[in-house]
Order: C-alpha cells, then sequence, then structure tokens
C-alpha cells in the first residue's frame, strides 16, 4: 500500500514537472483580489502596480525588466513580501510557481505563461 502511494505521488509530481518544461512566461502580469480579475499588466520595468481594497488593504507589485515582486503590503506577516522575484528565468524553480500570495489581502499576483506547444491550450 506504501510503495503504491509513493510510486502515484512520483508519477504526479513527474507529470506536474513535465507540464511546467512545456511552457513559457509571457510578458504579462494578472493579479486576482478574492479570487477575481482586478487587473492585468504588461511588463513595465521599474512601474508598480498598487492594489488598493476597500478595507484599506494595500499591496504595491514592482515590475522589473525579467518579472515582478511585491514590494509592500498592509498585511502584518509580510509573507508575500518576502516571497521574491517571480521572473521569466526562476518561475519554474519557485514552490510557489508563476505566484506571489497575500493570503491576509486575499491577493494573488501571476506572472502568465503559455504553452510551448502550439497544439497544446495555454494555462
Amino acid at each position: 500500500m506504501i510503495l503504491c502511494l509513493v510510486v502515484l505521488g512520483a508519477g504526479a509530481l513527474l507529470g506536474y514537472q513535465l507540464q511546467r518544461s512545456r511552457q513559457v512566461a509571457k510578458d504579462e502580469i494578472a493579479v486576482y483580489v478574492d479570487g477575481k480579475l482586478y487587473a492585468t499588466s504588461p511588463l513595465r520595468a521599474g512601474q508598480d502596480l498598487t492594489v488598493e481594497q476597500e478595507d484599506g488593504s494595500v499591496n504595491v507589485i514592482r515590475m522589473t525588466e525579467n518579472g515582478f515582486y511585491m514590494q509592500s503590503s498592509t498585511c502584518k506577516n509580510q509573507d508575500c513580501v518576502h516571497q521574491g522575484d517571480v521572473t521569466r528565468d526562476n518561475w519554474s524553480q519557485r514552490l510557489l510557481g508563476t505566484h506571489v500570495i497575500c493570503l491576509p489581502n486575499r491577493v494573488d499576483v501571476v506572472l502568465m505563461v503559455e504553452s510551448a506547444d502550439p497544439e497544446l491550450p495555454d494555462v
């Protein structure tokens, strides 16, 4: 039973990595608040995208030439700020992949990816 679970887990992990290897990052980010699309933006090095919510929550996303990072947040724990850069070069090796997530403020910032194989659908 344990061996079957290990084999299934390894197979799932291999499939996930194979899927990631067939994707390439776009020059665009999407911002979701409460699971709903808040904004999209092309990457513009040195520009900020500020997410201001009615409850006073504020997140500032700094775009770089190659990606983005959460520059600041009004959340208490600041985990989103410490998640680091998401770039076209590192997204496939990051634990959260293309995402920087601020749970207290319900903000999810995503570096958009697309299939490198024209026969596969975009994600």
